[in-house]
């Protein structure tokens, strides 16, 4: 089995869908192959990517007995990524899915799923409940996607107490791939400022080197349902992911190095 990369946010709309489905796709470029799992309620990714329109059923379908994991993968026409919905969540059946989470149930679905993908890219929910916690206990890193906002920064520090929690109380294992700065602006001053007061608050290896641009290409992508690369003039946008994608798999390389070596990561 290959990584699993949960992209979690404290707050909602900093681009965690925009980044599951980007960067998935950016890893797909380099074989192995690549799953994105939409592990939110609310169907986001499926959404995003149409993937509501090839199939109705998910995660929480095979939770319910109602699917088995094998009709639930959704393959690109390339046969490099591959996705699973989140299925019908009804109203009445979102305490069994945080059941399931908080049981290890969920979690050991994405695992089955997860078996022979290079990376399995899971968009987790907004915030730090049992649903986020449950795919952080099975993952080996977490992307936590923020704008360059004070709101949105200030809940880095509150999500990083929830990483250390799930290492501490059920995945030893977890590292902080990193914080991803999204929907940033160079040419605006309080972007810039944001970042670097960052830079300077944590430790250098937090923050990715690389920003995902403001950018009118994402946000047409988005619309459109499609990854950036898709799409004609948003190229520039496209490219950052892709560095995105090559930064993780340095992170990784990095990680495993340093592991051998007997020298802790965050």
């Amino acid at each position: 089995m290959g990584t699993i990369v949960t992209v979690a946010s404290q707050k909602g709309g900093v681009g965690k869908t925009t980044t599951a489905l980007n960067l998935g796709y950016s890893l797909s470029r380099f074989g192995g192959g690549v799953l994105i799992v939409d592990g939110d309620p609310q169907a986001s990714l499926g959404i995003a990517s149409n993937l509501k329109q090839q199939t109705k059923v998910g995660l929480m379908d095979v939770l319910l007995g109602r699917a088995t994991p094998e009709e639930i993968v959704v393959p690109t026409r390339d046969g490099l990524l591959a996705l699973v919905g989140m299925g019908r969540v009804d109203p009445a059946d979102l305490g069994s899915l945080e059941e399931a989470a908080r049981s290890g149930a969920l979690g050991a679905l994405v695992r089955r799923l997860a078996a022979g993908y290079g990376y399995t890219l899971i968009d987790a929910p907004a915030g730090a409940g049992s649903i986020t916690v449950g795919f952080l206990a099975v993952s080996e890193s977490v992307i936590l996607p923020v704008q360059p906002r004070t709101l949105s920064l200030k809940t880095i520090s509150s999500f990083l107490k929830v990483i250390h929690w799930t290492r501490r109380t059920s995945n030893p294992d977890l590292r902080l791939s990193g914080v991803l700065v999204t929907m940033f602006d160079a040419a605006r001053r309080a972007d810039v400022v944001a970042i670097e007061e960052v830079r300077s608050t944590f430790p250098p290896d937090v923050l990715f080197r690389t920003t995902i641009p403001l950018d009118d290409g994402l946000e047409e992508a988005s619309v459109r349902a499609v990854p950036a690369w898709l799409l004609p003039g948003a190229e520039h946008a496209a490219r950052s992911y892709m560095e995105l994608a090559l930064e993780v798999k340095s992170r990784a390389f990095e990680g495993e190095l340093q592991d051998a070596s007997g020298v802790g990561l965050f």
